[in-house]
């Protein structure tokens, strides 16, 4: 594991682990949510306007408010829409109909995504060995969605390919909505204030469209607080993750990644009864070899 540059060892692990746990754990969560009748539409209105307010709050304690400039606005909507709104849109609808453990698996594909997007849009140049991540991780896509054993049910095949939307949009935004182009005098947590709460509002008018908002109110039923545990340990994971950035880099950081998936299947198989097949343990084994790959970064003379 790549050591964290800073004094205190156990504050970067704790976090790193904490950030992990989590993301494997909102699989489960936002599973129970979308199973238990809340529309997705609506789950992302309240995920994003949750955790934004917890965001803000936290930031406004620390005396920083999310700069509100035309240039600064613009920006919080293009990266909700797709960072948020749309991405998790097509996460929730896919987590209701795949096992927490898949989706886990699918959502780590980000970095493949991101690396792919910024070869073709010549961002970034060509490397052997990423390009080879690459390839191992759509073998393992491959493997998953062809073999008529691998899934469950073989129909869930699709709703696997509707699923990788969504880490397709966050290597979208990471690219198109990098460091290079954000606007000035901001910070990360001011950034996702800003953009988690741009989302809401772009989320509430396509709720209301499509007639799937969903009001919250006392008492709650078993999905409605599995949705309020994911917004306000999201809000608080969040900051986690800037503070991990913060102390230790973003290299250090990207282990969270691997943890998730591994949280993920895990807390799956603990607390839903999942099972996977072969092909399945395969194509994690190959995903995440390929994930390694992708983040591999040469050294500079």
């Amino acid at each position: 594991m790549i050591k964290a540059p800073v004094s205190n060892k156990f504050l970067p692990i704790t976090l790193l682990l904490m950030i992990g746990s989590l993301w494997g754990f909102f699989f489960v969560l936002i599973k129970n949510t979308v199973t238990s009748g809340i529309h997705p539409t609506a789950y992302v209105f309240w995920f994003c306007l949750g955790s934004g307010a917890v965001v803000f709050l936290i930031g406004l304690f620390r005396g920083s408010c999310p700069p509100m400039t035309k240039r600064h606005l613009a920006f919080y909507f293009r990266a909700a829409a797709l960072r948020f709104t749309f991405a998790n849109i097509i996460l929730y609808t896919a987590q209701g109909k795949l096992p927490v453990g898949i989706m886990a698996v699918i959502m780590a594909f980000t970095p493949i995504f991101t690396y792919l997007v910024s070869l073709i849009t010549r961002v970034e140049g060509l490397v052997w060995t990423r390009l080879f991540g690459i390839f191992l991780g759509f073998v393992g896509v491959l493997i998953i969605v062809v073999p008529k054993a691998s899934l469950p049910d073989p129909l869930l095949a699709g709703w696997v390919l509707i699923g990788f939307g969504a880490p397709l949009m966050h290597g979208l935004a990471y690219v198109f909505l990098s460091d290079a182009n954000r606007p000035p005098n901001i910070d990360s947590l001011q950034l996702a204030a800003g953009t988690l709460l741009a989302a809401a509002l772009m989320a509430l008018p396509i709720s209301l469209a499509l007639g799937e908002f969903h009001l919250l109110a006392p008492p709650f039923t078993s999905g409605e607080l599995s949705m309020i545990l994911h917004v306000v340990l999201a809000g608080f994971n969040f900051y986690g993750i800037f503070e991990l950035i913060r102390i230790a880099g973003p290299t250090y950081m990207s282990q969270s990644s691997f943890l998730s998936v591994i949280f993920g299947v895990f807390f799956g198989i603990l607390l839903l009864g999942e099972q996977h097949s072969l092909f399945v343990w395969v194509a994690i084994a190959l995903i995440l070899g390929g994930i390694t790959l992708v983040n591999f970064r040469q050294a500079k003379p």
